[in-house]
């Protein structure tokens, strides 16, 4: 069917950007603790020195291993030395421990060479040093969804591990004293699945089938796994009398290939494996370290620096989260060491386990009740390795982060500090992603830091790679990080009065954020949008910006992790519209392809109740096609046009508007659950314009 073009009117209110608009001129720091943050921090940065201790002296800090207890002993102590508060917070336990030793691996026959594999955590090692010859389990249970599966899946699985069990059963001969090849591809996680999977779970899925292969002498499996990123994250032991015993290989694509080519030709293949992983009696407690630097005038009101320390055990954690614990603890050792005694407290917390769930930070706000209304904002880093190039605030923030940033703005060549305006976000409803969203979910304000690198993050995230080596070319990264940090949160500490609250999250409703201008740095707009009053008319606006999938969009935890925001230019957006500025309203005339997926039909005038045209931003439709912002009160729109929201984010700045700006993308935003089940499919959508349906 031939596509045509939807054009209509649309009002929109422009948000100017701090990046669109001067900075606040460089100047020298007015505040001799600033003055000596940044002495210390450019010439006398420690931040490689504290990964370095924990991925190398201590190595892969696994929740419930020795590494990962003897690592947060460190942390306090080093902390202590330099003068500061720090103890250990109990986050929770394992039920048996574990220990990875060294790993290795080689073909025997028909040729001697090394072979590139892992072992996920939590999984079985061998008997010493054991070898034998290669089998092939030709029946695959390990290609059909188990994690996340559906029901029909979980079926499928079920029947494809009862033709791999007969297949071992009908001749357990061929499988006595062999490596078994097994098919699939490596997901990180062990075999026999980890807590939470159904693998894990259900005694009917993959366990019978490690069962029936340690019952005819398999001496382990392997699988293949992808070189790059190469996953290796871990399974679940429930019990001592539950321990794993036929170890899981997950060995490099490429040997797994040769190896499984020469023994379908018929030829011997006789490999070596000497696995060291090493278990616990437990219970395993594990614990965050925590460490303040006690406010002086406020000591009950915070600042809170995190990043996690715990890491997969197959790798060391030098990039996740090496790049946010150890800026966090250079950042408070140089407020520390720069004489810093800011009038509110600021905490450095390294946080355990959140690989399994967030458990530290979750743990951290429930063992100090009612911490969370006293804490001004916290800033998470959990990525890649990079350097801070500025942050987005909300509105409210602006006049006190472009005091607290001054000393940032030309304080790196490569990287100066740039301040964005932004909008309030929705807040995490549900743990996930990293440790800020437990705190979010309190309300407690996250800062959003934005970043620049080149490093691909997926190359060491939850792989083998994840190692200190990787972060050669980014020291300078670092060490910035760890230096605008500690300003940072000085400068808030210090502050007259806390960070307001208000203007950082949404509060439950429908919006539209709207940006416009510069390709590279958009300038936002965001309005509420009442689908309580006006449902028809809200329905029609949101399918036509989102199609007719538009029921289905919204933030799901908050937006992304904060400190993880990417710097560097933005990708160029195509523009969708234009706007204009007449008779004391913002228009624009818009044409995208995303609307040319809805009908767009007469609307009937139904003008809006609780919401009028009587002042300044608010946003108002005329028909199917026509929107509008007003400038200032228009009470005679009211007659001829609906109002369906009103502007919550940059109504100061709606005199910026420019005739011919374009309009970049509007994103509609979903928070709470009324919002989130207000439906635009075209079924919702026709019982709305015609009620008898």
């Amino acid at each position: 069917m031939r596509k045509r073009a939807l054009l209509f009117v649309i009002s929109v209110a422009v948000l100017a950007s701090m990046a669109a608009s001067p900075q606040t001129p460089a100047r020298p720091a007015d505040d001799p603790v600033v003055r000596k943050i940044i002495e210390l921090g450019t010439n006398d940065n420690r931040v490689m020195e504290w990964n370095d201790y924990a991925s190398n002296r201590f190595g892969g800090r696994e929740s419930g291993t020795n590494a990962y207890n003897d690592a947060t002993a460190w942390a306090v102590w080093q902390f202590r030395q330099w003068g500061l508060e720090a103890e250990l917070d109990e986050a929770g336990e394992v039920p048996v421990g574990f220990n990875r030793g060294p790993w290795f691996g080689k073909m025997v026959k028909p040729a001697e060479k090394a072979l590139y594999f892992g072992t996920p955590s939590f999984t079985a090692g061998t008997k010493g040093v054991e070898r034998g010859p290669v089998v092939i389990l030709k029946s695959d249970p390990f290609s059909v969804p188990g994690r996340n599966a559906t029901p029909e899946n979980v079926e499928k699985k079920k029947a494809a591990v009862e033709a791999a069990l007969a297949e071992v059963r009908a001749n357990p001969a061929a499988f006595k004293g062999a490596w078994v090849l097994i098919p699939g591809q490596n997901t990180g996680f062990a075999r026999d699945g980890r807590r939470g999977t159904p693998e894990y779970a259900d005694a009917t899925l993959i366990p019978p089938l490690t069962a029936a292969l340690v019952e005819a002498g398999a001496r382990g499996t392997i699988q293949m796994s992808k070189t790059d990123p190469f996953p290796m994250l871990d399974g679940y032991v429930a019990s001592w009398d539950k321990l794993p015993v036929l170890p899981d290989i997950k060995l490099a694509e490429p040997q797994y290939n040769e190896i499984k080519g020469l023994v379908e030709k018929g030829e011997p293949v006789e490999l070596e494996f000497d696995i060291r992983n090493w278990f616990k009696m437990g219970p395993v407690k594990y614990h965050s370290v925590v460490a303040t630097l006690r406010g002086s005038e406020f000591p009950d009101e915070y600042i809170v620096l995190g990043g996690h320390f715990d890491c997969f055990s197959a790798a060391t954690g030098a990039v996740d989260d090496g790049s946010g614990f150890a800026p966090a603890m250079e950042a408070l050792r140089l407020i520390q060491a720069a004489g810093g005694r800011p009038k509110r407290t600021v905490v450095a917390v390294l946080f355990a386990a959140e690989e399994i769930g967030l458990v530290g930070s979750q743990a951290w706000l429930k063992n100090r009740p009612g911490i969370a209304d006293k804490i001004s904002m916290m800033i998470n880093r959990d990525g890649s390795p990079s350097a801070i190039t500025g942050a987005t605030v909300p509105e409210t923030w602006l006049a006190d982060f472009k005091k607290i940033s001054a000393p940032l703005v030309s304080l790196h060549p490569k990287w100066p500090f740039k301040l964005e305006r932004g909008v309030p976000r929705a807040h995490a409803t549900s743990p996930g992603g990293s440790d800020h969203t437990p705190f979010e979910m309190e309300g407690v304000p996250t800062l959003r830091f934005q970043t620049e690198t080149d490093y691909q993050y997926r190359h060491a995230w939850h792989t083998l790679h994840d190692l200190y080596s990787e972060l050669g070319p980014y020291v300078e990264h670092q060490k910035h990080s760890a230096l605008v940090t500690a300003v940072v949160a000085y400068g808030a500490a210090n502050l007259e009065r806390p960070l307001p609250r208000e203007g950082v999250y949404l509060a439950d409703g429908l919006y539209a954020d709207i940006a416009i201008g510069d390709a590279e740095a958009p300038l936002h707009v965001m309005t509420s949008l009442d689908f309580v009053n006006a449902p028809l008319q809200t329905a029609n606006f949101v399918r036509i910006v989102e199609g007719k999938g538009g029921g289905q969009r919204g933030p799901g935890g908050g937006g992304p992790p904060a400190g993880m925001r990417p710097g560097g230019p933005r990708p160029e957006i195509p523009p969708i519209g234009r706007v204009d500025v007449r008779g004391g309203v913002i228009a624009g005339l818009i044409a995208s392809d995303v609307q040319k997926s809805v009908a767009v039909p007469s609307l009937p005038l139904a003008p809006n109740a609780a919401l009028k045209h009587d002042g300044a931003g608010v946003l108002g439709v005329a028909g199917p096609n026509a929107f509008h912002l007003t400038l200032r009160p228009r009470a005679g729109l009211d007659k001829t046009s609906t109002a369906i929201g009103r502007t919550i984010a940059g109504l100061d700045l709606l005199k910026t508007v420019k005739k011919g700006d374009a309009i970049r993308s509007i994103r509609i935003v979903r928070v709470g659950q009324a919002a989130r089940d207000f439906k635009t499919d075209d079924e919702a959508f026709k019982k709305l314009l015609d009620p008898s349906r």
